[in-house]
């Protein structure tokens, strides 16, 4: 077995061994995770379109050597993006600020759900934005985070900076149309 077709086979044993994780200690989510159905791709590092989530083996293997709780939240980071349908979004958003939101809105779940299997050293870092916005906010919504930015964070470097704690998964395939993801990504042009 050449090395790519190796990686491939233990970045799947990886992600099998993160659903059975998450399955484990999220039942409730047990359906919608053996519905997200892996592919590997070069390209995308990690990405859902709600039907597949798209990996990178090298990737994969790579956070998994770095700190194997990394590809259990990733996953369920994916996951809460298809439940709260944050890629359902109109052309006209603002496409940063409402990437950041809706990492934001998914990883207060995530850490809010209180589960050792998913706890990230990132994590950390994330708390002080994530108690500001709750502190002005309340209840975490993408929706409610995304106008917030808009208004309390106007410089878009700052927007890159704070997405850099929060980011686990490309986003772009949710603004493309199943024609587009197949050009630029040869994607199955599922509907749009």
């Amino acid at each position: 077995m050449d090395r790519a077709k190796r990686a491939e086979a233990l970045a799947r044993e990886v992600i099998s061994l993160a659903q059975g994780t998450l399955m484990v200690h999220i039942r409730f989510l047990d359906r919608s995770l053996a519905f997200l159905n892996p592919v590997p791709h070069d390209t995308l590092m990690l990405a859902t379109d709600g039907a597949h989530l798209y990996y990178d083996p090298w990737f994969v293997l790579g956070k998994y050597k770095w700190e194997q709780n990394y590809i259990n939240r990733a996953l369920l980071h994916c996951l809460l993006h298809c439940v709260f349908r944050h890629g359902f979004v109109g052309k006209e958003i603002d496409r940063p600020r409402w990437d950041l939101a809706c990492d934001i809105a998914v990883e207060n779940m995530i850490t809010d759900l209180n589960l050792k299997s998913v706890i990230v050293a990132r994590e950390r870092q994330q708390v002080p934005y994530i108690d500001a916005i709750k502190k002005e906010l309340g209840m975490v919504t993408a929706e409610k985070i995304y106008s917030y930015l808009r208004t309390a964070y106007p410089d878009p470097n700052k927007i890159a900076q704070i997405r850099g704690l929060f980011y686990a998964d490309n986003h772009e395939i949710w603004y493309m149309t199943g024609e587009e993801k197949a050009v630029a990504y040869g994607l199955p042009q599922s509907g749009d």
